[in-house]
């Protein structure tokens, strides 16, 4: 049905709803985070204290773009792999009654620096850490967040649990102890079964002893390469192995950065 001259006026409250319909139906499916709970003014504290620890995205009343759909994927992510952390959402209406922006504003989020992201520790509500502003709102990162503040592990794309507790003090042991666990590293992956798990360990063990041989600068050498590899031409399929690796390699850049902290003179 169109809109001219001769439209009947009978038609033109279905013409407005259809309208409406077109308008918030985007947005509607945009919002959508599988897995994610909402919260309100309500609910919000009860819910919170019922989980040891609980991932909350403060943000507009229909969310939409890359850094929701990020959400959403570490939404995704986390169900697969645990039942501790809640992921969930809260959506601050700027219009009519204002819903929830009340516990925006006690959380110190609002419209300027939407979205807000916290992690709950212990089940508290006063006890919390705030996503860096600094940061991208990236899948990743999040990742990264939440295994960096809680005991729980959300592996980046291509990295293992096993290899990254392995690695975490590689940096700090003296050239026959970093021998030793690559050794380790090599028995974990030939008990590997699946093709991407072996792909990923190979890439741990190549790390592994590069630094031992080059040093510890070899990571950020490497890490420049990769990326710049990955900002080139290539296929979809690369970037994602490249990714994959450059996930990895972080593992090892965070052990570098903790090496003799506690008796380093200033």
């Amino acid at each position: 049905m169109y809109l001219n001259m001769q439209t009947p006026i009978k038609y033109l409250p279905n013409l407005v709803a259809i309208v409406v319909f077109i308008i918030w139906t985007p947005a509607t499916e945009a919002s959508s985070c599988a897995g994610c709970v909402e919260l309100d003014e309500l609910n919000f504290d009860q819910t919170i204290e019922r989980f040891p620890y609980a991932l909350v995205k403060f943000d507009i009343a229909f969310p939409y773009g890359e850094k929701h759909e990020a959400f959403a994927a570490l939404s995704r992510a986390a169900h697969k792999v645990t039942k501790e952390l809640l992921v969930a959402t809260v959506g601050i209406k700027d219009y009519g009654e204002n819903e929830n922006k009340e516990l925006g504003l006690r959380f110190n989020v609002d419209d300027k620096n939407f979205p807000g992201i916290l992690l709950f520790k212990d089940g508290k509500v006063d006890k919390f850490e705030r996503f860096p502003a600094y940061l991208d709102v990236t899948l990743d990162n999040l990742k990264k967040f939440v295994t960096q503040n809680t005991e729980l592990y959300i592996g980046r794309d291509g990295c293992l649990k096993e290899f990254e507790e392995l690695v975490k003090k590689y940096a700090n042991k003296e050239d026959s102890e970093q021998r030793k666990l690559i050794e380790k590293a090599e028995k974990i992956s030939q008990e590997l079964t699946s093709v991407a798990a072996k792909t990923s360990a190979k890439a741990y063990i190549v790390f592994m002893r590069k630094i031992n041989e080059k040093g510890y600068d070899y990571v950020e050498e490497e890490t420049k390469r990769l990326q710049r590899l990955k900002a080139g031409k290539v296929t979809d399929a690369k970037k994602l192995e490249l990714q994959q690796k450059l996930n990895i390699l972080e593992a090892f850049r965070v052990t570098k950065l903790t090496k003799g902290l506690p008796n380093e003179e200033l």
